[in-house]
């Protein structure tokens, strides 16, 4: 027996941290699909988060976990300066380091980058930040992009402003998220007509996203009467929850919609409900990947979504789905009252979609492309950036930010 511990080649250890609100969706989810296709025999996956959900579903796959609150210095959330509660975190991150003699930290988000730049620099252990959002110029300074290793984005769109600030190309990398198609795929069908008590003479559209504003389901709602106006027998199921639901439904209230608008609230197993609708649709005002729209692709839908962020990557626009201008109902009626009008053009987009999403959008090849980075990054003998490169990045953003800034008054003034 110990002579086969000894011939067994010794796995590296990787800390995985994720930081969000609690649930599992886009990021938890791409998060959990990574932890399992891992190569467990070359890499020891251990998760610190402060999302329950995730620490559960993590730990069913036989991940150790820690789960911990993570107060942010300067953040968006009270307490916003508890310098005991950062030293803590440091702290915290180091003792697991030192515990599980961790090689490589992969950040699943970027807010503990904050502290895991400063617990991972003394031990000149790597740090990969893998954003799935679009952040702010002060979001970046103060999450500690500029400090990380390397910088993955799921789309160009969410890491264009660190390359214009100057971050080599060398240090920040774009990998799209993949899908479990095959988890996905072996999920029984639900039957959407009866749980959203609808008829099979209608013309079901569904829409998948948490209710808040940058998602924008009040655009969908109000596109709603126009298609009515044209005889067009539309209904709009909207699954999953938020801090608009309520508006969302005055607003369904006050255009007398309640007959035609379904809220299903948060579902599990969503995939299985996608199959029973005609059109998937989004109106997000912003988007930096777009996971829904590639499961909805893969559940045999045409996709009609707005051209932000990186939704091009995933649906090709007259092939897979139809792209359109964002924040306009108008271009949603449009685009929708099309492919109604057209079933066999509806009908190919769902099958070449299906196609696309299975030949570019699996998570095991996306996790074998992570792996490839973390051998990568394992080699370097200089993991970190000199001490001076972070702030010459910090001072460019500045310098674009005003650039910017001056720009627009201009044009203003003119």
């Amino acid at each position: 027996m110990q002579q086969d511990d000894m011939q067994r080649p010794q796995r590296t250890s990787i800390l995985f941290t994720h930081y969000g609100d609690n649930w599992l969706r886009g990021s938890e989810r791409c998060l959990l699909d990574l932890l399992t296709h891992l190569d467990k025999s070359q890499f020891r996956a251990i998760l610190w988060c402060n999302n329950t959900r995730l620490a559960s579903a993590a730990e069913q796959l036989g991940i150790k976990v820690y789960r911990t609150d993570f107060p942010l210095l300067f953040g968006w959330l009270r307490p916003r300066y508890d310098i005991a509660a950062f030293i803590g975190l440091v702290q915290q991150a180091r003792r697991l380091i030192r515990h599980y003699d961790i090689a490589l930290i992969h950040a699943n988000s970027a807010a503990p980058c904050q502290w895991l730049n400063v617990a991972a620099r003394s031990r000149r252990i790597p740090v990969i930040a893998h954003l799935h959002c679009h952040y702010q110029l002060r979001d970046r300074i103060l999450l500690g992009l500029y400090h990380a290793t390397l910088v993955v984005g799921v789309s160009q769109y969410v890491i264009n402003d660190l390359l214009r600030d100057l971050r080599p190309v060398a240090s920040t990398k774009m990998i799209a998220n993949g899908i479990d198609c095959a988890r996905l795929q072996v999920q029984p069908k639900r039957d959407l007509l009866q749980l959203a008590q609808l008829n099979s003479d209608d013309f079901i559209i569904v829409s998948v996203g948490s209710l808040i504003q940058r998602k924008g389901m009040d655009l969908l709602i109000s596109a709603l009467p126009l298609l009515l106006a044209q005889g067009i027998p539309a209904r709009l199921v909207i699954i999953g929850s938020g801090n608009e639901a309520d508006s969302l439904r005055q607003q369904v209230n006050q255009l007398k919609l309640q007959q035609q608008v379904r809220f299903l609230g948060e579902q599990d197993n969503v995939f299985g409900l996608l199959h029973g609708a005609d059109l998937f649709v989004s109106a997000a005002r912003e988007e930096a990947f777009g996971l829904v729209l590639a499961e909805a692709s893969l559940a045999g839908l045409a996709v009609i979504a707005p051209s932000v962020g990186g939704v091009a990557d995933v649906v090709v626009d007259g092939k897979t789905g139809i792209l359109i201008p964002p924040n306009s109902s108008t271009a949603l009626t449009t685009a929708i009252a099309g492919l109604y009008r057209q079933p066999h053009s509806r009908q190919a987009m769902a099958k070449a979609g299906q196609q696309h999403i299975q030949t570019h959008f699996d998570s095991v090849d996306n996790c074998h492309k992570f792996q490839h980075i973390y051998q990568q990054q394992l080699q370097e003998s200089t993991a970190r950036p000199a001490w001076y490169k972070p702030w010459t990045y910090i001072f460019y953003a500045f310098a674009n930010a005003c650039k910017r800034l001056i720009i627009r008054k201009i044009n203003h003034a003119n």
